[in-house]
């Protein structure tokens, strides 16, 4: 069995999920506050829900190379969000789609820059991608920001298979390249 793969910060552990983060986890994500900038995710969220996706998290963790990670603090390892490397069927080998949530009561804090940076360096040095992408609800101006952060650039917009939950069709679109060596 491979090992876990870790990737710490100065504040933040990206790790596997595990079952005691369940309860959290739901907690977190069940908030409509955080919940209506995700609709790749059913709301409300449930056990079910959070365990289903636990256990996906964990198998990938122990094939090696996993792309997503709860996003705990490092000083007490209490979850807090998660954050992933997702790539949709038909994409591009090379190129990747970065998600991220954080629960609410750690907005406005930089873990979302900090744990998105981390696994886009991850999924560069790691994965050997070539370039990652990512969109937003039109609406949610604090992930833009997040994305702009960790040098990610405007590159248009993209359609949607389905709208947003607050109805949008198409999302601005933001990339990145690997950096050259």
């Amino acid at each position: 069995m491979e090992r876990d793969v870790i990737i710490e910060t100065a504040r933040l552990r990206l790790r596997p999920h595990r079952d005691d983060d369940l309860a959290e986890m739901v907690a977190l994500i069940g908030n409509w506050h955080v919940a209506r900038w995700l609709s790749n995710l059913p709301y409300p969220y449930s056990e079910a829900d959070g365990r289903w996706w636990i256990a996906g998290v964990r198998e990938e963790h122990a094939a090696g190379a996993p792309r997503r990670f709860a996003v705990a603090l490092k000083d007490t390892d209490r979850i807090i969000g998660g954050v992933g490397l997702d790539a949709d069927p038909g994409d591009d080998a090379d190129e990747t789609a970065i998600g991220y949530w954080l629960g609410e009561p750690y907005w406005g804090r930089g873990y979302g820059s900090e744990a998105a940076a981390a696994v886009i360096d991850y999924g560069f040095r790691t994965l050997g991608l070539a370039s990652i992408r990512a969109y937003t609800d039109p609406a949610n101006v604090r992930s833009q920001k997040v994305l702009l952060a960790c040098g990610l650039t405007p590159a248009g917009e993209v359609e949607l298979r389905k709208p947003t939950r607050h109805g949008a069709a198409r999302a601005p679109l933001f990339r990145i390249a690997r950096p050259q060596r």
